[in-house]
């Protein structure tokens, strides 16, 4: 099942929503012109969409930062090189 939000994004004279991928964790945009969807990837996108979706998230983010390493790539990264360095000593 695929499972996105959509947020809007408040930008003057564009009709744009950041895509969040919940099963992925991807973010991405779609911007509606003239009837028709172009969707964009995060990186991407431009940077005035990506401003955009920060600044609607930023009164619900925790004051404190946190991380998961579980769900951390540079956790997974981590982990190899780690491994490749103990087996080769």
């Amino acid at each position: 099942m695929i499972f996105q939000v959509p947020i809007n994004l408040d930008i003057t004279d564009k009709n744009v929503k950041a895509i969040i991928d919940l099963d992925t964790g991807f973010i991405g945009f779609t911007e509606s012109i003239d009837n028709k969807e172009v969707e964009y990837y995060y990186g991407e996108s431009p940077i005035e969409f990506r401003k955009a979706l920060m600044k609607r998230l930023e009164p619900i983010l925790a004051k404190k930062i946190t991380t998961n390493w579980k769900i951390c790539r540079k956790n997974e990264n981590m982990k190899f090189v780690s491994k490749y360095l103990c087996e080769n000593k």
